[in-house]
C-alpha cells in the first residue's frame, strides 16, 4: 500500500510539474505566435528622378512595399526626398533640410495607418483582395529659380471603399530667407481671391459650374473658403511669371466625379489681386 501511494504521489507530482510547465510556456508561445504574424516583410528602394538640369537639388523617390510571410502584397507607399546637389544655397539646403524632415514624418503616420488598416482588415477575416497605398508624388514644380521653389504634390490613397482618394499639398518657400510663404503674403485680401478664381473657373471651365456642388461657382467658393483663416487651406503654388496656380481636389468644391479643377491666376488677368 505504502508503494501503492508512493507512486500515485509521483505521478501527481510528475502530471503538476508537466501542467507547470506548459503554462509557463504559454506566454513564450502567444509570443512566438504574435511574432510570427507580424512578421512581414518590409522593402524599400530609392530611385533619382529628374527634375532640371540647371535645378541645384534632386528628387530621391522612396518606393515602400510590405509583404506577409506568403509573399502576399499588404500595403505599398511612396514619398520624395530633396537631396541639395554640390553648390546648392545655404538657404535651399536648409529649407530642403526642413521639408525633407516633415515628409519622413508624414510617411511614417501614412505607414501606422496602413498597417492598422490592414491589420483591422485581417482580423475581421476579410481578404485583402490588392495592395493598400499612400502615395505621394511631384506633379507640378511651378517654379525654380534662385529666389523661389514652389511644387505641388498629389496623395493618391487607397484604404478600403469604393475608390482611391487624393489630395493635393504645396509648398512655396523664399529661398533668400529660408521661410515658407503664405498666400496672404502674395494677394491682397479673400474678396479679391474670390473673385478672381470665380473668373478664372468660368473663363478655364466653361459651363462646369453646374457641377459644383451648389451648381454655382461664386456660391461654392464662399462656403470653400470661410472668413475665419481663409486662406489657411487653400493649395496653391507660385508661377513663373508671379501669378499663382490653385488647385482643387476631390469633394473641394464638387463631388468625385466631377474631377478636379486646377485654376492659374495671373497678373495680367487680376493685376488688383497681387501685392
Amino acid at each position: 500500500m505504502k508503494n501503492l501511494w508512493r507512486t500515485l504521489t509521483v505521478a501527481f507530482l510528475v502530471g503538476v510539474s508537466s501542467v507547470i510547465s506548459a503554462v509557463s510556456a504559454l506566454p513564450e508561445c502567444l509570443q512566438a505566435a504574435e511574432t510570427a504574424s507580424a512578421a512581414d516583410k518590409k522593402q524599400e528602394h530609392v530611385k533619382e528622378i529628374s527634375v532640371a538640369e540647371t535645378s541645384e537639388f534632386a528628387v530621391h523617390q522612396h518606393d515602400i512595399s510590405v509583404q506577409d510571410r506568403m509573399g502576399r502584397a499588404l500595403y505599398q507607399g511612396r514619398y520624395p526626398e530633396l537631396v541639395a546637389k554640390d553648390g546648392a544655397s545655404h538657404g535651399l539646403r536648409a529649407a530642403l533640410q526642413k521639408w525633407n524632415a516633415e515628409e519622413r514624418a508624414n510617411w511614417q503616420a501614412s505607414d501606422k495607418k496602413l498597417r492598422a488598416d490592414v491589420r483591422a482588415m485581417q482580423e475581421a477575416g476579410y481578404p485583402i483582395l490588392a495592395p493598400y497605398y499612400i502615395y505621394d508624388n511631384v506633379v507640378n514644380w511651378s517654379r525654380i529659380d534662385n529666389r523661389i521653389l514652389s511644387f505641388c504634390l498629389r496623395q493618391e490613397s487607397y484604404t478600403g471603399g469604393a475608390h482611391p482618394n487624393h489630395v493635393y499639398r504645396a509648398w512655396t518657400v523664399d529661398l533668400t530667407t529660408g521661410r515658407s510663404l503664405a498666400l496672404h503674403d502674395i494677394v491682397t485680401n479673400r474678396r479679391d481671391f474670390l473673385t478672381a478664381v470665380a473668373a478664372a473657373f468660368r473663363a478655364q471651365y466653361t459651363g462646369r459650374e453646374i457641377e459644383t456642388f451648389t451648381k454655382n461657382i461664386d456660391t461654392q467658393l464662399e462656403l470653400a473658403h470661410p472668413y475665419l483663416d481663409w486662406d489657411r487651406d487653400v493649395v496653391w503654388t507660385m508661377l513663373p511669371d508671379g501669378g499663382i496656380r490653385v488647385y482643387y481636389g476631390a469633394y473641394a468644391i464638387a463631388p468625385y466625379s466631377a474631377g478636379d479643377f486646377i485654376v492659374d491666376l495671373t497678373p495680367e488677368q487680376a493685376p488688383y489681386l497681387f501685392r
